[in-house]
């Protein structure tokens, strides 16, 4: 199993932002069954991303490092 490393933090207008490592590059050849199982992690990584609390008493949180799995 492959794995999407993400950190999970804040864009520069105080927004959320995920960061991610692991992702095929130029030129990648998925079969259908990767890609759906890539978009799986792509859109775990976004409801992850977007339910993150960014502050805690009008200070900002650290940022998240988490692992997803593909596969």
């Amino acid at each position: 199993m492959k794995h999407l490393t993400v950190r999970l933090t804040r864009a520069y207008d105080g927004g959320p932002l995920a960061v991610i490592d692991g992702l095929p590059g130029d030129g990648a050849e998925l079969r259908p069954r990767q890609i759906r199982q890539l978009a799986y992690a792509l859109a775990r990584v976004a409801d992850e991303t977007e339910k993150r609390k960014l502050t805690h008493r009008g200070r900002p949180l650290p940022d998240e490092l988490r692992t997803f799995g593909v596969g």
